[in-house]
């Protein structure tokens, strides 16, 4: 790992030793999006796991990570018409704990992004410690925070937005970014980096040139 230990080391729980002055353009990244048995953080679970890797603006591809998990919570219909997963096909995966180790590795030592990342960070960091979410909320982005601070930034402060306004979905089709219309860990992974993309190529207009600069406007 070299020089990305030393830039971002301490994402896994470490000592700290992150370089905020790393331009954006060399920032490592895991773009990281789970789906859910619902949103009540303290009786739903995680039923899948997806993360793809970037270096900078650069969408490493073939460098991904999926998993179903047998959530700890039963099913509701209504996340099923959202993602599409049914009991059937979790039935025989393995719980979130069991494959920890394999997404903590892959997500190694780069700064996480997501969208609504907080959801994520919350049910992940409560079903499985190992995960240290508090750390990793230290040394990540949120897209949907990004997008809002970008906005208000073009309208000279004049900007609000609702959360429909700012979810996923929406802002793919704003930008141009095929999505399809079930919810998939991984393929909304691989909007939410396209959509990072998007968002690396502006921000230096603003000011934004850093990864100090990143964290400070984009934390979940």
């Amino acid at each position: 790992m070299g020089r990305l230990s030393s830039i971002v080391r301490g994402l896994l729980g470490g000592e700290a030793a992150i370089d905020a002055g790393l331009p954006l353009g060399q920032i490592p990244f895991a773009v990281v999006d789970t789906e859910l048995t619902g949103l009540d953080e303290k009786r739903d679970s995680v039923v899948s796991v997806g993360a793809v890797k970037m270096s900078g603006s650069r969408i490493e591809l073939g460098r991904s990570f999926y998993q179903l998990v047998s959530p700890r919570a039963d099913f509701k219909r209504e996340s099923v018409v959202v993602h599409g997963i049914t009991p059937d096909d979790v039935a025989e995966k393995p719980r979130l704990d069991a494959v920890a180790a394999e997404l903590l590795a892959f997500c190694g030592d780069r700064v996480l992004v997501g969208h609504f990342l907080a959801i994520d960070l919350g049910f992940l960091g409560r079903e499985c410690p190992t995960i240290r979410a508090a750390e990793w909320r230290r040394r990540a982005a949120d897209t949907m925070r990004l997008q809002a601070w970008i906005e208000r930034h073009r309208h000279s402060g004049d900007f609000s937005a609702t959360d429909t306004e700012l979810n996923l979905a929406a802002l793919a089709q704003r930008h141009g970014i095929p999505a399809g219309k079930a919810h998939n860990a991984l393929a909304d992974a691989f909007v939410t980096a396209q959509l990072l993309q998007r968002q690396l190529r502006v921000l230096p207009d603003f000011g934004v040139r850093t990864l100090g600069d990143l964290l400070r406007i984009g934390k979940p």
